[in-house]
C-alpha cells in the first residue's frame, strides 16, 4: 500500500510540476529558491509539493548545516502523506545523521511510531512485530523519561494484543479444523507466552474439551492415556477458574465422562 502512495505521489507530482510557477521553481538551480518555497509549501500543509523540493535539496545541502532541517521536513512530509514506510525510513536517517539535534527524541519515537502504523491487523502477517515491539522497549530504556514513553507504553500494549489475538486464532482454526491435538498444543503455548489474555479461561476450557475429543477419537490402546491427560487439563483449569467461570460446568461434564470412560477401559483389561 505505502509502495502504491508513493508511485502514485509521483504521478500526481509529475502532473503538477508540468505547468506554473512551481514547475519553475522545482527547474530553478537557484538553492536558496527552492528552500524558501518548500518552507512556504511546508506551512500551507502542502506536502505533497513540498517534499518534491526538499527531495533535491538533500542533495544540494549535502554539506549545508541546512541539511539538518532538510531533513527533518522530508521525513514530516512523507509521515503526513501518510507514506509510513519512507517517513520512518528518514526519521531513522536523521536520529543517525544529526545525533546531536535538540529533535533526536522526537525523530526516533517517530521512525518506530510510523513502523507502528505500518503493521496490520492481526488477521495480517505479524513478522515485523516483535521486531518492532523490541525496538520500542529499546527506546525506553534509552528515553525513560521523555514525553514519548507512555505513548510507547500503549503502542506496545496494542501490538501484544494484536500478537494475543493472532495466537487465539489459531487455536480456534484448529479447533473447528478439527485437528484437536494441535489446538490443545498451540491453547497452553499461548497461555503460557501470554498469561494476561482475556481469553485465557476459554483457552483454558479448549484444553479439556479439544484433549476430549482428541483422546475418545484416538485408537483403544491409547485412548486412556490420552484421557488421563483431560483429567490433567482440567485441574489446571480448575486451579485457574471458579465454578462461575463461563466454561466451568461444561469442562466438569469432560472431566467426569474422561473419569467413567477410563474406568470402562480399565475393566477391559
Amino acid at each position: 500500500m505505502q509502495k502504491l502512495l508513493k508511485y502514485s505521489a509521483i504521478l500526481l507530482l509529475v502532473v503538477i510540476t508540468a505547468c506554473g510557477d512551481y514547475n519553475k521553481v522545482f527547474k530553478s538551480k537557484d538553492a536558496p529558491l527552492k528552500y524558501k518555497r518548500a518552507m512556504e509549501l511546508y506551512s500551507k500543509k502542502d506536502y505533497l509539493r513540498s517534499v518534491g523540493l526538499f527531495d533535491q535539496l538533500r542533495d544540494i545541502y549535502k554539506n549545508s548545516d541546512s541539511l539538518e532541517t532538510v531533513y527533518y521536513h522530508t521525513a514530516i512530509c512523507y509521515f503526513k502523506l501518510k507514506d509510513y514506510q519512507y517517513a520512518s525510513m528518514f526519521f531513522k536517517d536523521f536520529t543517525e545523521n544529526f545525533t546531536k539535534s535538540f529533535r533526536l527524541i522526537e525523530c526516533a519515537y517517530m521512525s518506530l511510531y510510523c513502523d507502528y502504523l505500518n503493521i496490520g491487523s492481526f488477521e495480517l502477517d505479524q513478522s515485523d512485530t516483535k521486531e518492532v515491539m523490541a525496538a520500542m522497549q529499546t527506546f525506553t530504556n534509552y528515553y525513560p523519561d521523555s514525553e514519548y514513553t507512555q505513548k510507547i507504553n500503549d503502542h506496545l500494549d496494542e501490538l501484544r494484543g494484536k500478537l494475543q489475538n493472532k495466537e487465539y486464532a489459531h487455536v480456534i482454526q484448529y479447533f473447528k479444523m478439527g485437528e484437536f491435538k494441535a489446538a490443545v498444543t498451540s491453547a497452553k503455548n499461548t497461555v503460557k507466552l501470554f498469561p494476561d489474555i482475556k481469553e485465557r479461561e476459554d483457552l483454558e476450557f479448549i484444553t479439556v474439551k479439544s484433549q476430549y475429543i482428541y483422546a475418545m477419537n484416538s485408537i483403544e490402546k491409547k485412548r486412556k492415556e490420552r484421557l488421563e491427560e483431560v483429567l490433567t487439563n482440567f485441574e489446571d483449569y480448575k486451579y485457574n477458574n471458579d465454578k462461575n467461570s463461563a466454561h466451568y460446568n461444561e469442562a466438569l461434564d469432560y472431566k467426569i465422562k474422561a473419569e467413567k470412560e477410563i474406568k470402562v477401559l480399565k475393566e477391559l483389561l
